[in-house]
């Protein structure tokens, strides 16, 4: 059995819970996500929120925190991680995002420990953020203590006169380092007593690092991470990036590299903030960054002068002097906004165009513009949805879904589309497609005689408004093809009754040779003295212009030749009389007629056909 003394009461492992507990910072004007981290986060963080990165340095006073950063609440999302990157390069970064992707090289070069999507944050992908992000914190106090572990370690180890020998060796190539950083320097011209002074006192630092290195063991278990450069080398090579235009200040798109001069002071004066010459030299990066700053307003950049001014307040800067550059850059904004959301709404990217009008209503901006640029957004939708809609009929038309399945067809999907909008174009020429390919269909069924369906499709085309000459040559191609039909069918019957009493009274009385002779002599039933004209195409039927705008219908017999065209025409009824006469009798002349009704007649046959008229 253990002893009493041995265990641990789980008060006392809350009080060394909240005695070791990490510092962390939650960047988010969501008050939903806080909700959602509190019981995520727990007892292990000392948690603290704010709306803005202005608001960190009044509520953390911790060297060193983790934080976590909704950079969908920020207005300029990439220049506020850029600026907290640069004012707290030692507390690592969690952003939570939209789209992780768009912040990878964020991640990659380390100012971010990890990138995630608001839905990951109850999943193990914060947890190994979290993870991540605390090894972070604890890397750089354990490179101080492995450092003078080895010191000690060496020291106790007394190592021989060889290794002394190889120290004194590393000291003094050290030494001739310095002194020769320092001749160049010195050759560049005069320079300010305090960045001697600086520099010597750096020269100093260096070589007692220098020479506690030499006591340190030649072999270790493992290469402790990188230190990062001193202040002379720092000042080196920002020396030479003054000399290069490119390397002035950090590029514009967004990577910060580390490689620029304005980058290269800015962390020499975090080392030492009172070094004259990266005082000077930021000074002198100014009077450039504030003209590169004011052309981005010009050109309608404004992340990248919203990234410098972030950058040079990091350097510095005061905030007097960047104030008009600041106002500068508030008073731009909606104008800004506004052309980044008309350029969304014309590329038909209507999810990002929403929240940059937010964006536009948050910043000031006139109601007008505002509602204008929501008027766009909301017409721009629409037309969205009408295309979809008017494609989805197209579709169901290609495949000859016109009027079946009941459920799901052109004509539903039309309807759908009309209580969309009923006079846009889309759904005006989808109308017209339906309409066009219902009378095509009734025409074919028209020929092959099925005169139910023909009907069913023209009743159809006529319910979806606006009359229109095809629409009436359809149904008068079916009337006369149906009455057609009629004709044909009495004639056939007649014929058929007059055979069955022939043959009724010949089987009566076959013997009586005089009765025979009398059936035979009795006259046959004359033909029709005029066929139902037929025509093989829509004929020429046009509303006559300066009508009264009533209704009528015309009679027409004219004589049918055996090549199907129309001779001697003449009006057998016109109702009103004389309206509709010549256009009746110009259309009949210039159609052509079906020819089978001549067989088995004398020339001339004359032919009637009804023409019937609307107005549009």
């Amino acid at each position: 059995m253990k002893p009493l003394a041995q265990e641990r009461s789980p008060a006392a492992e809350s009080r060394d819970t909240r005695a070791h507990r990490i510092e962390a910072v939650v960047v988010s004007g969501d008050d939903g996500l806080l909700i959602e981290l509190g019981p995520i986060l727990g007892n292990r963080y000392r948690t603290h929120a704010v709306d803005t990165p202005a608001q960190i340095a009044a509520v953390v006073h911790a060297p060193r925190w983790l934080g976590i950063v909704d950079v969908a609440t920020l207005a300029d999302a990439r220049g506020a991680v850029a600026r907290m990157e640069l004012q707290f390069h030692r507390c690592p970064l969690i952003i939570v995002c939209p789209n992780p992707e768009e912040w990878a090289g964020a991640v990659a070069r380390g100012a971010a420990a990890a990138a995630l999507a608001r839905h990951e944050l109850a999943g193990p992908r914060l947890t190994d953020a979290l993870a991540a992000a605390e090894a972070r914190l604890r890397s750089e106090p354990m490179i101080a203590e492995a450092a003078a572990s080895d010191v000690g370690n060496a020291e106790r180890s007394g190592a021989g006169p060889l290794a002394r020998k190889a120290g004194w060796i590393a000291l003094a190539a050290a030494l001739l380092g310095m002194l020769a950083a320092g001749a160049w320097w010195l050759s560049r011209g005069p320079h300010a007593a305090g960045a001697t002074a600086a520099a010597a006192r750096n020269d100093a630092g260096m070589i007692a690092g220098a020479a506690h290195a030499t006591a340190a063991p030649t072999a270790v278990p493992a290469p402790p991470p990188p230190q990062p450069q001193s202040v002379l080398e720092l000042l080196s090579a920002a020396r030479v990036a003054f000399g290069d235009q490119k390397l002035l200040l950090p590029r514009a798109d967004g990577q910060a590299r580390g490689d620029s001069a304005l980058e290269l002071y800015t962390q020499a004066l975090r080392q030492q903030p009172d070094n004259a010459e990266a005082l000077d030299g930021i000074r002198r990066l100014f009077a450039i960054g504030r003209a590169r700053i004011q052309n981005d307003l010009v050109s309608g950049r404004l992340d990248d002068a919203t990234r410098l001014v972030g950058l040079f307040q990091a350097a510095g800067i005061s905030g007097g002097e960047l104030q008009p550059l600041m106002a500068s850059i508030s008073t731009a904004r909606p104008k800004w906004i506004a052309t980044r959301a008309q350029q969304a709404i014309a590329a038909g990217n209507l999810a990002a165009a929403q929240p940059l009008i937010a964006q536009l209503a948050a910043s000031g901006a006139s109601p007008a513009s505002i509602t204008e640029l929501q008027h766009s957004l909301d017409a721009r939708k629409l037309d969205v949805q009408l295309t979809g809609l008017a494609n989805r009929v197209k579709a169901a038309i290609a495949a000859g879904a016109l009027l079946e399945p009941a459920s799901d067809n052109a004509r539903t999907r039309l309807a759908t589309l009309r209580m969309a909008s009923r006079g846009s174009p889309q759904t005006l020429a989808a109308t017209r497609a339906l309409q066009a390919a219902l009378l095509a269909r009734a025409q074919q069924a028209t020929h092959a005689g099925q005169f139910e369906p023909a009907q069913r499709d023209i009743s159809a085309a006529a319910d979806l408004g606006g009359a229109s000459n095809a629409l009436a040559a359809a149904k008068q191609q079916l009337h006369s093809a149906i009455d057609s039909a009629r004709r044909r069918a009495a004639a056939a019957a007649a014929a058929q009754a007059h055979a069955a009493s022939v043959a009724h009274a010949a089987a009566a009385a076959p013997s009586d040779p005089a009765h025979a002779a009398a059936a035979a002599a009795r006259p046959k039933p004359a033909p029709a003295p005029y066929v139902a004209a037929r025509p093989v195409r829509a004929l020429d039927v046009s509303y006559p212009e300066g009508s009264t705008g009533v209704a009528g219908r015309v009679i027409v017999e004219f004589t049918l030749e055996p090549d199907g065209s129309a001779s001697d025409p003449k009006i057998i009824q016109s109702v009103p009389r004389g309206v509709f006469d010549q256009v009746a009798l110009k259309a009949i002349s210039g159609g052509r007629y079906d020819t089978h009704d001549l067989a088995g007649r004398t020339p001339p046959v004359r032919a009637r056909i009804l023409l019937r008229f609307k107005p549009n």
